[in-house]
């Protein structure tokens, strides 16, 4: 079985048989290239110790990025490869990394230390695949399996928790049985990792094909509470007849497009209702409820270590998720004024998956009216209507000169720009100027 590896990776290979010393291709890159999947990273594993790595690439770039974990990158022909040593690890003291690690000569030790079967693999073009634990069937039957023990893989790395349900979110694969059963067994211990190591496997599971399987699962399996709790109400607390929030929630999140703006937005669009929300004459009422989910946007993005930019674009969506679109031009230049072009399009994709998963009645008309509406925002973006401050033909400096000071040049230039939202053929400069004149001398008069 031969795998396409790029010249860098032959090459490094190559060097490490000149001093007869055993090097292979492992993990993800393996696993990607025999799905027909174009590997993002490209690993090795040798018997070299570390110094050694160093001294064969002394030439290239080296950095040395993890040394006592025995782990050196080397930069070769613009492509990163990292390469490790061989190695057993010694006992975990946190439940994510091992107090000390030991070199060796042996590969299949070097393997079965690693979390599941299908990123057991190792490949030398000369020698092939090596596979000790049955990776390739598995990745065959599109199966999940820990190697060797699943609490023993779990007890060492509960990264490896949400690393198993990305894999199969991202792979579509389903769950051996003993590696399912001990991820609800030791889903605890995903209270003791780090929440930016929880923030890129629950990106990688949200953006994958399967997000709504994967939030199933994580629910299923007792995960959610120790990183996103405020989810856990969305399970009982009925949204319409026979869906829950969370069930609208997970279908929401799978009709979005794959961006992680708008799936954490369908994520947290609805997070709260469950806590405002009152029972009326047997129907749901979650009147304000708008407020409470951007508090809790908030609060969840800034406990999983998002960043400011991210936080601040998911909060608009889920603040706007219910605001009222219509299709008329001038009223979508004004949404357009007020949050930004690409902001009324992720809204809108936001709003049409809010639709679908909410599979009622007036389903066709919402669609045809977001539709109609999608086709006036384009059209408002191919003619460069004028929706912004930047595109007025005049400026703030402009009014400063005719004599206005301080707020009046704020409120005069929000006058004209609601003038040109309605008519956009008078975003002309000598036009607007000839406004604020007019609207100076009724000023000084």
């Amino acid at each position: 079985m031969q795998i396409q590896i790029p010249w860098q990776c032959r090459e490094i290979l190559e060097r490490f048989s000149q001093h007869h010393l055993q090097a292979y291709l492992v993990g993800g890159c393996v696993r990607d290239s025999l799905l027909g999947k174009q590997p993002k990273d490209w690993d090795i594993c040798t018997e070299a110790l570390p110094e050694q790595v160093v001294e064969f690439f002394k030439e290239d770039k080296v950095i040395l990025t993890g040394l006592q974990h025995g782990t050196v990158t080397v930069l070769l022909g613009g492509l990163a490869v990292e390469i490790t040593t061989f190695r057993i690890d010694g006992e975990y003291e946190d439940n994510r990394h091992p107090k000390e690690v030991f070199f060796t000569s042996d590969l299949q030790k070097d393997l079965s230390r690693r979390d599941f079967t299908i990123n057991a693999l190792a490949y030398h073009p000369q020698t092939g695949i090596v596979d000790y634990f049955d990776g390739i069937s598995d990745l065959q039957q599109g199966i999940i399996r820990c190697v060797g023990d699943a609490a023993s893989r779990y007890q060492e790395d509960g990264l490896r928790i949400m690393r198993a349900v990305r894999f199969a979110c991202v792979l579509n694969f389903q769950f051996e049985q003993e590696t399912e059963a001990a991820i609800g067994q030791y889903s605890h211990l995903l209270e003791h990792i780090a929440r930016e190591r929880i923030q890129v496997e629950l990106d990688k599971i949200l953006t994958s094909s399967w997000a709504a399987y994967g939030l199933q699962t994580l629910a299923r399996l007792y995960c959610l509470p120790y990183f996103l709790p405020e989810l856990e109400q969305a399970f009982i607390f009925e949204q319409t007849s026979g869906h829950t929030v969370f069930s609208h929630t997970a279908k929401a999140v799978a009709l979005v497009p794959d961006t992680i703006v708008l799936r954490l937005a369908a994520l947290l669009h609805d997070i709260g209702k469950p806590v405002i929300g009152q029972t009326h004459a047997g129907a749901p009422l979650f009147s304000g409820y708008e407020s409470v989910s951007v508090q809790l946007t908030e609060t969840i993005l800034e406990r999983l270590r998002y960043d400011k930019k991210t936080i601040n674009q998911v909060k608009l969506l889920v603040e706007n998720h219910t605001r009222v679109l219509k299709p008329d031009v001038v009223w979508m230049r004004k949404a357009v004024a007020d949050l930004g072009p690409a902001s009324v399009a992720q809204l809108l994709e936001l709003q049409r998956a809010d639709i679908l998963a909410a599979d009622n009645n007036e389903q066709a008309a919402s669609l045809q009216e977001l539709n109609a509406e999608k086709q006036i925002l384009q059209q408002i973006i191919e003619n460069h209507d004028c929706c912004s401050l930047k595109q007025l033909a005049v400026s703030g400096r402009d009014l400063t000169a005719m004599g206005f000071k301080g707020k009046q040049v704020g409120e005069v230039l929000a006058q004209l720009l609601q003038m040109v939202l309605e008519q956009p053929e008078r975003n002309e400069r000598e036009f607007l100027l000839q406004k604020a004149r007019e609207e100076w001398t009724c000023k000084n008069n």
